[in-house]
């Protein structure tokens, strides 16, 4: 009797638990990517369900053209992946993704698909003919102060911290295009603006805690794609700054990961050793290799593990989607040999599967070439890796750069460093700068000496690759670490602020000085073919003068950098006879001043001359 009874109590705790579990409450908070085209080239789509209990449901699609391939679960009931396909002839809609629940429930969203669009009328790469101009929004200028704090985020606008929110946003660059413009830039490329709720040091948009929507201090997604647009009509490009290895502490899912393997999770918070060589040591320990891949860049930046395949194929898709939404005309991965490189190769290549020669540079700070060019070498390196980067950052010339011009003062260094160029498989299309917003400020490092700038500057716009400048230097902005000492206000961008420095009338007579010099080189570069196009022939620094030559077949560009303190009268261009054959007069393009004789030229200190050969 006593068994039977323990048996009747067992079904009916059974019973019960069933019923509690049919019976859970099932929400359904986001789908990602939010919307998709036809006409990718992979008809693969893979979306991310959230919500409570999702994955105790059954979603059905019944549209022609999309077919679920299969359903995955992962530890946390709260995700589900659906990966499906999308026939290249599917007509552009919205169909209802039907969920569901055991209940009886149905959930639904309605998902969106259009026709890809022909980039036939866009540029679809970057390449040297293209200045980049890089620019930190939260400091360029303040165009919509209504959302300078919004409720959706924590850290408020407070414009006398460094470190803080000042206010800087997408309406705000827009407001200034025209700056931009007739400076002589060609392409534009912002700091990170996707939301980063981090509750301080939100500002540098590197946190990223939604990878699908614009931080609502910076405007809206569709503010983003306006500025993009609006760039395209003045016949400039865009590239967005994308971040793989990690995600802010704020980010949605931080409190709900999808999976235990989600994250690169030590015992305790372990820092990664940043040890850009370790990915391309031969020699590395597994140690050194894991910490400098797997340990977290800080307490507030998670370090994502790209070699969970949902994670990878979420961060690849987010890519394609940005591409498409806001018709891109390259990206900027930040961090690039820190995650797992064989994820990050896939990436590239399904990018220029979808949209062929698309321009993506990868931020590699390394200070040798020899390290470097394991990033863009254009074979397979010894390990059998082949990286498909088709640009890298040029650390090794911009220490070079500092070397040349700062106290060394020893420009065979920069002669010493494009030595090297046989390192690489594209030296020509290495992102070269001689600023960014994770260094000191250019005039700041060469001792806030003018002449020293301007060397750098002629020097940057004129050598082989693709010059970058970072937001202010042509005005000769200062400050050093801390970050936010570096990333300040451009004067004129808030409505109270006593200068205006985006117009002539609002810069000092240096600042003139300097913006003029910078802006007549970039606007002589924008037709100069010999310097998008040429070789690059130069000569041993000799006395510290380093001469040079960007040339094809029928143009040629002499650059003369004198990087001594003192004049230098009849210096004869006799040792440069081989590369001055054909012509007998030249044009300075700073001065517009035509020099007559190819003999021998008058040289001021601490300057340099760009001369426009002539037949």
């Amino acid at each position: 009797m006593y068994s039977l009874f323990r048996a009747f109590i067992t079904c009916l705790f059974l019973f019960i638990s069933i019923q509690i579990v049919s019976a859970q409450s099932v929400n359904l908070n986001r789908v990602e990517p939010p919307n998709w085209w036809i006409g990718m080239e992979n008809t693969e789509l893979q979306l991310m369900i959230y919500g409570e209990n999702i994955s105790t449901t059954k979603p059905i699609i019944q549209y022609e053209g999309v077919t679920i391939n299969s359903i995955s679960k992962l530890e946390n009931a709260n995700y589900l992946f659906l990966n499906l396909t999308i026939d290249m002839n599917t007509k552009e809609g919205a169909f209802d993704i039907v969920i569901n629940t055991d209940s009886g429930e149905k959930l639904i969203y309605k998902y969106e698909l259009m026709q890809k669009k022909s980039r036939n009328n866009l540029s679809q790469s970057i390449d040297a003919s293209d200045v980049m101009y890089l620019i930190t929004p939260d400091r360029f200028a303040n165009g919509n102060p209504k959302n300078d704090s919004t409720d959706d985020t924590i850290e408020k606008v407070n414009r006398k911290n460094p470190d803080g929110r000042h206010g800087g946003d997408i309406k705000g660059i827009i407001n200034h295009l025209d700056y931009i413009d007739n400076l002589g830039v060609t392409t534009l490329w912002l700091n990170p603006f996707l939301e980063n709720d981090q509750p301080a040091y939100s500002y540098h948009g590197y946190g990223i805690s939604d990878f699908y929507k614009t931080d609502s201090r910076f405007g809206t997604n569709n503010d983003y794609k306006n500025l993009v647009s609006l760039c395209h009509e003045k016949g400039m490009k865009v590239i967005m700054d994308q971040v793989f290895n990690h995600c802010g502490a704020g980010h949605w899912w931080m409190n709900d990961l999808p999976s235990n393997d989600w994250l690169n999770q030590w015992d305790t918070f372990t820092r990664s050793n940043f040890t850009n060589i370790a990915a391309s040591d031969p020699h590395a320990s597994k140690s050194d290799y894991d910490l400098f891949t797997k340990g977290w860049f800080d307490t507030n930046l998670p370090d994502l593990n790209l070699g969970n395949p949902f994670l990878a194929t979420y961060l690849i898709q987010n890519s394609i989607w940005w591409i498409e939404y806001a018709q891109l005309d390259g990206i900027r991965m930040d961090t690039y040999p820190y995650p797992d490189k064989k994820v990050m190769a896939t990436w590239v290549e399904t990018i220029n599967t979808e949209y062929p020669n698309f321009y993506i540079v990868a931020e590699t700070w390394e200070a040798k070439a020899s390290s470097l060019s394991y990033w863009n070498n254009g074979g397979i390196n010894n390990d059998g890796y082949q990286s498909p980067v088709n640009s890298v950052c040029d650390y090794p010339l911009y220490y070079a750069m500092l070397n040349a011009f700062g106290e060394e003062g020893n420009t065979y260094k920069l002669y010493e460093t494009l030595a090297e160029d046989f390192v690489y498989g594209d030296a020509f299309n290495n992102k070269i700068f001689n600023g960014n917003h994770d260094v000191g400020r250019l005039f700041t490092l060469l001792n806030e000496d003018i002449d020293k700038l301007k060397l750098s500057m002629a020097f940057i716009l004129t050598t082989r690759g693709i010059p970058q400048l970072y937001y202010g230097d042509e005005l000769l902005f200062n400050g050093d670490k801390p970050d936010g000492q570096l990333r300040k206000d451009f004067p004129g961008g808030w409505k109270l602020d006593k200068n205006n420095a985006f117009t002539k009338e609002g810069r000092t007579t240096q600042e003139k000085d300097s913006y003029d010099f910078v802006s007549t080189i970039l606007n002589w570069r924008k037709t100069a073919e010999e310097i998008h196009y040429g070789e690059l022939k130069h000569f041993q620094p000799l006395e510290n003068i380093y001469v040079y030559f960007r040339y094809t077949a029928i143009e040629s560009t002499m650059i003369i950098i004198n990087n001594n303190k003192k004049d230098i009268t009849n210096y004869s261009l006799e040792r440069y006879k081989e590369s001055l054959s054909g012509y007998s007069y030249g044009m300075d393009i700073i001065t517009k001043r035509e020099i007559s004789s190819l003999k021998s030229l008058h040289l001021k200190a601490n300057s340099a001359l760009i001369i426009k050969l002539k037949n």
